[in-house]
């Protein structure tokens, strides 16, 4: 697939004001790179990473041959769409995959990938230099709904840091899950068959990474390991109440501004499964 992994080595091969390595997101109309490919065999990890299945629509940005989205719809009964700027390996991408029989579930654009729309993707794939995945970052989390899986051949995305890593044929296969925005303040109520509690939620992220405190009934909690994948949040609370040990695991799925799970308290004044649901403050 056309990447800017092949920049740098090209500048070395031309000469001086032959070509262009420019890495800042616009409209662009030619290529000014020379790519390279990603090994089939890696293809089919990256795939397997991601958790490719028929219900996926994967967007390979810098498509080249068309081999990724070629691949998802031959072997993992994807639909695809391979985004390009070359005109010539766009069509080499289409005849390609009419000879793989897939012509119908997948398509190649000619487009600049930092315009291109990829609000349909449940997977996006990459092989690109760093500087371009990071350029690429707002964009992903502009456009990308929750839950969409990132992989990545051989490079990171900025300081995003991976939610799994897979080491195959001497590579590096990198996987992100876009998390919930779920920073603010949220009203938090926990329910079991005896009681109903209230709780204020207070979160800050990073990225898939959760900080922050639960407080109710006259005491502040700070969470411990809490996180996202996706829309799934997990957190949990150890401290001690009236000098016994209190932990409380909650676990849920984040929807916009409401999010909701169970609860599982030990210790403390009311150990028990809870359900909880939580709302944003929207102040």
């Amino acid at each position: 697939m056309t990447k800017m992994i092949a920049c740098v080595i090209f500048m070395f091969l031309v000469l001086p004001g032959t070509t262009s390595c420019d890495l800042k997101p616009g409209k662009k109309v030619e290529p000014d790179v020379v790519f390279a490919t990603t090994p089939h065999k890696v293809v089919r990890e990256m795939l397997k990473l991601a958790g490719v299945t028929k219900d996926d629509t994967v967007y390979d940005l810098g498509s080249g041959d068309g081999r990724i989205v070629i691949a998802a719809a031959r072997d993992f009964g994807a639909r695809g769409v391979g985004v390009e700027l070359d005109p010539e390996l766009v069509a080499e991408s289409t005849e390609n995959a009419r000879k793989a029989g897939v012509g119908e579930t997948v398509r190649f654009v000619r487009e600049d990938l930092f315009v291109a729309d990829i609000r349909t993707a449940s997977v996006i794939a990459l092989y690109m230099l760093p500087e371009i995945n990071k350029e690429l970052m707002p964009k992903f989390f502009r456009e990308l709904k929750p839950g969409t899986r990132i992989v990545a051949h051989r490079f990171g995305v900025g300081d995003w840091k991976p939610d799994m890593v897979l080491s195959a044929f001497d590579t590096a296969i990198y996987l992100w899950v876009v998390p919930a925005n779920v920073t603010g303040e949220w009203k938090i109520i926990l329910r079991s068959e005896k009681e109903t509690k209230e709780y204020t939620l207070s979160l800050r992220q990073r990225y898939q990474m959760v900080t922050g405190t639960i407080s109710g009934e006259e005491r502040e909690f700070k969470l411990h390991d809490a996180r996202l994948y996706g829309e799934e949040i997990a957190m949990k609370v150890e401290d001690t109440v009236e000098g016994r040990p209190l932990q409380m695991k909650m676990e849920g799925v984040v929807r916009g501004d409401s999010m909701e799970g169970t609860a599982l308290v030990a210790g403390g004044r009311s150990p028990g499964t809870y359900m909880w649901k939580g709302t944003r403050n929207m102040q």
